[in-house]
């Protein structure tokens, strides 16, 4: 059992330190993750929408934090009932969208209205590693068969807080974990580099001073002082089809190799006076005197391009595909100009007129209306306009309200935060 509950210890702490890094990497992205989850017509628990940031940075913390206690024996008891208490939430919480999914499917094919949105991904991993809430609910039933028997042994203090040699030993087989999920599967080096500094100053600290405290308090500060510097910023890793390097009209496309959707269709039709029914892969019936009716029901879902939904539109017409094929476009996302940062706002004046006198063609998306769009080009002095995009898409385009990207011929060249206006290249 020993050995048992020593991979245990491995396999929950590293898990939950890079879980808790990729979504420390972009908070703001978990926080609308959040936001899905406290709608009226999910959880209906709306009055925390205007704290989701705020609770999305403590989790993200928290998360990381817990993964160093329960690797290096630190306030096992404390820290064992946390990480249990969050898993069983987690846990509850995938099966609780699973099982939309599955509802608002049956009613689909019954015919029948569905009244409630099913949120379809979980965000455990961020944009880093997309599950369905099936996948994740697995996930993390896997993982309460580890977190369940920690909690008992840390009740009964049979987990101890660790020597030096059993530092080294947890630290090294926790980092080589790291590498296989964080750097292997995610594709992140900075997973590794991360849990390494964090790993060194955690054992320095606990090694030369008494309690599990200050230990605790300097990994929640190293791991608050990252968060903080992807929000004001923008993250580190860019994990979504928008990114440095990313072209547009290659993400709004499917590849050749693409899987198709896989959906049988179930005709009802009339021949010689009978209703008969056939179900086929879409070529209908080869005799028939009417087609009374059709239904459709995918067996298996196909590919689907990386970018959907993206456009840039005025209100008479689509001018999507003319700016994607500009050679120097400057864009300036703004999910919601009622929202928008005041201070952004102002930084966008300067840059904007110095890009256009240098021959880049400058345009502004949101999702607000016109009304708002002519308060704001007053209001701020600005010498461009505003087009029409969805608000979770420009959500998703950059983690920052407003944000501005740098476009050749639709290819991302440079994306910043508005912190960060000054460091563009024109």
């Amino acid at each position: 059992m020993k050995i048992f509950i020593t991979i245990s210890r491995l396999i929950v702490g590293s898990l939950f330190i890079v879980s808790g890094l990729i979504k420390c990497n972009d908070t703001v992205g978990f926080s609308y993750k959040l936001n899905d989850y406290f709608a009226q017509d999910v959880l209906n628990l709306e009055f925390l929408i205007p704290y989701s940031l705020l609770l999305a940075v403590c989790i993200c913390v928290v998360e990381i934090v817990l993964g160093v206690a329960v690797l290096f024996g630190l306030k096992t008891k404390l820290s064992t009932t946390l990480i249990l208490l969050m898993m069983l939430f987690f846990t509850w919480l995938t099966w609780y969208t699973s099982s939309c999914l599955v509802a608002m499917e049956t009613a689909g094919k019954l015919g029948e209205e569905f009244t409630k949105n099913c949120v379809t991904d979980c965000g455990c991993f961020g944009d880093a590693l997309k599950l369905e809430p099936k996948e994740s609910f697995y996930k993390d039933l896997f993982l309460l068969i580890f977190t369940i028997p920690l909690f008992f042994f840390a009740m009964k203090g049979k987990i101890q807080k660790n020597t030096k040699t059993e530092d080294w030993f947890y630290m090294i087989v926790s980092l080589i974990l790291i590498f296989g999920f964080g750097v292997l599967v995610i594709g992140w080096w900075f997973t590794l580099v991360f849990s390494m500094v964090l790993f060194a100053i955690v054992f320095l600290i606990k090694n030369n001073t008494k309690g599990d405290w200050l230990t605790l308090l300097a990994a929640y500060m190293i791991s608050l002082g990252f968060t903080y510097y992807c929000l004001e910023n923008l993250p580190l890793k860019d994990f979504r089809a928008y990114k440095i390097g990313d072209n547009f009209q290659e993400n709004m496309k499917l590849p050749a190799d693409a899987q198709k959707a896989i959906t049988d269709y179930i005709w009802t039709y009339k021949l010689d006076g009978k209703e008969q029914t056939l179900t086929d892969r879409g070529r209908g019936p080869e005799k028939y005197d009417e087609i009374v009716g059709v239904e459709t029901i995918v067996i298996e879902e196909g590919d689907v391009p990386k970018i959907q939904d993206f456009t840039i539109e005025s209100e008479d017409e689509d001018l999507t595909v003319q700016f994607l094929e500009l050679d120097k476009l400057v864009m300036i996302v703004a999910y919601s100009l009622e929202k928008a940062d005041p201070n952004g706002m102002q930084a966008l004046k300067m840059m904007a007129d110095d890009a256009q006198k240098k021959g880049y063609t400058v345009i502004g998306i949101t999702a607000s209306g016109e009304k708002k769009k002519i308060e704001v080009r007053d209001v701020y002095h600005l010498d461009f306009d505003f087009y029409l995009c969805d608000e979770k898409v420009l959500k998703t385009i950059v983690r920052s309200n407003p944000g501005v990207l740098i476009l050749e011929k639709g290819t991302v060249t440079q994306k910043v935060h508005w912190n960060d206006i000054d460091d563009l290249e024109f």
